[in-house]
């Protein structure tokens, strides 16, 4: 979703649509949340699964939560210079008045824009976590020699077997 159509759905009034239509991706970040925090042991799978769906729901969102950051600064300046057209000399007070004002009236979609980026911000922080689970396990196959999926050691090329032979009893030099 581009910033222009957040802009628009904020605009329009239509911010719970947005909420809505969003929702499946709180959900899924939420699901996983529970079952980090209940210490459910996870298999490889399940972890690849938590890594892919956290991806998506970070990639939905992200974009969102950057345009609305982006509309609380620019709707909070504009209340603030419209705010300062009302004085004819603007002093330090009424600077921070309208400033206050400005924040005040962009309280709403700072609490928009904080929901979002939260939740893009779990997201990571999941991604994260799933990958350091999936790099442990990994580790963990490698030293109990069970289903390793990483690089094999390359011993005869680090350590030449002693009797100078490689494959299929030639020399290399022989080869």
């Amino acid at each position: 979703m581009t910033s222009k159509q957040v802009k628009e759905i904020y605009e329009n009034n239509e911010i719970d649509k947005l909420y809505k239509d969003c929702q499946k991706y709180f959900d899924i970040i939420d699901s996983w949340a529970e079952r980090f925090v209940g210490g459910d042991l996870l298999t490889e799978y399940d972890l690849k699964y938590a890594q892919q769906q956290m991806n998506g729901a970070q990639t939905k969102l992200n974009p969102i939560a950057g345009a609305l950051e982006s509309l609380v600064i620019e709707y909070e300046n504009n209340y603030i210079l419209k705010e300062e057209e009302k004085f004819p000399s603007l002093r330090v007070q009424d600077q921070n008045h309208c400033k206050a004002v400005g924040r005040s009236k962009v309280s709403d979609l700072r609490r928009y824009a904080s929901d979002f980026t939260r939740y893009v911000f779990s997201a990571q922080n999941a991604v994260v976590t799933v990958q350091s689970l999936l790099k442990r396990q990994t580790v963990e196959k490698a030293n109990k020699e069970i289903d390793y999926t990483g690089e094999t050691p390359q011993a005869h090329i680090n350590n030449p077997p002693p009797n100078g032979y490689m494959y299929g009893g030639t020399k290399p030099w022989d080869a």
